[in-house]
């Protein structure tokens, strides 16, 4: 794994080569299986994709949330690897050097996991997660068919923005809070669920709090 950490009040992490190859053979194995049309949402069908505010849409793209799709975490390749990455003690010390502020990321055990295809002409405006921490993963066949699709960050304080290029096996970690959009794909894929398009796998972390006893 390469960590780069992002700071001037975005504070993000990116890290490359983040899964192994048999990994990345395995989650692109599974990212083509769930990319057709049976299991893949439109935008209007994705609680995700709407402002909370307005209630307007502010994407365009095809996803599933990966726990609609599947019974158990383990079924999945893209949720065991994830997890089993994160629980590497070279990811945990690695993420803490950047910034002390993903220590609290260690202790969120609740998350989901969303699935998001992007092909001709779709995007995502910017937009906050409701989530303590968003991890966001992305893959794509190689050579790349696409062009555009980077992530654009916000700082919450100034104006200050950070421009993420997708390379196949990069993730990037940030507070949820943090603002972030999906710059507009220019491909030839006609949006036909190719599988040739930009994947991104979001996975949202936080902490069920603690109840007391009555």
């Amino acid at each position: 794994m390469e960590f780069n950490y992002i700071a001037d009040g975005i504070d993000a992490v990116v890290i490359d080569n983040f899964y192994s190859e048999e990994q990345l053979k395995e989650i692109m194995l599974e990212l083509k299986w769930l990319t057709r049309p049976s299991v893949m949402l439109k935008e209007d069908k994705l609680s995700s994709a709407t402002d909370e505010d307005t209630g307007e849409i502010i994407t365009s793209k095809h996803g599933v949330f990966l726990e609609d799709v599947f019974r158990k975490y383990q079924h999945s390749s893209i949720i065991t690897h994830g997890i089993t990455q994160m629980e590497l003690e070279s990811f945990r010390s690695n993420l803490i050097t950047c910034n002390s502020l993903f220590k609290s990321l260690l202790n969120c055990k609740t998350r989901c996991h969303l699935v998001s295809y992007y092909e001709n002409s779709n995007y995502y405006k910017s937009h906050t997660d409701t989530f303590f921490f968003t991890m966001l993963s992305y893959f794509h066949t190689e050579p790349k068919q696409f062009e555009g699709g980077e992530l654009v960050l916000s700082s919450c304080n100034s104006n200050k923005k950070a421009t993420i290029e997708v390379k196949n096996n990069r993730v990037l970690i940030i507070a949820s809070s943090t603002p972030h959009e999906v710059l507009e794909i220019k491909s030839k894929l006609n949006n036909t669920l190719s599988g040739d398009g930009r994947y991104c796998v979001a996975t949202f972390l936080t902490i069920i709090p603690k109840t007391e006893k009555e």
